[in-house]
């Protein structure tokens, strides 16, 4: 196939390889900066974003959990991403976070 033919008006070769690296840069950079840093992995973030598109597969990659999230020393949940824990309320330094009521026992 030449670089000029056409697949009816508007398909040419050109036109189709454009569309699939408008498709897959974006399937790429998600998979490869967002996938690797998260437990759903890189080859799995890349397959839902292929399947799906790169926008739900973007959603998808980002709920998935942290590989290395920080936890929370204070009352040992392991899931803890934010800034303050979400069980104890406690940052890093022990600061209760502001408005925080604690649940009781």
């Amino acid at each position: 196939m030449m670089a000029g033919e056409t697949f009816g008006n508007f398909w040419t070769v050109g036109t189709i390889l454009f569309f699939a690296l408008v498709y897959l840069l974006p399937v790429l950079y998600i998979s490869w900066v967002l996938g690797r840093q998260r437990r759903i992995g890189f080859f799995w973030s890349l397959v839902v974003c292929l399947v799906t598109s790169p926008l739900f597969g973007f959603f998808i990659v980002s709920s998935s959990g942290l590989k290395n999230a920080k936890g929370c020393g204070w009352c040992g949940n392991t899931y803890n991403e934010a800034e303050f824990c979400g069980l104890c309320g406690k940052n890093e330094e022990g600061e209760l976070r502001p408005g925080f009521i604690p649940r009781k026992k």
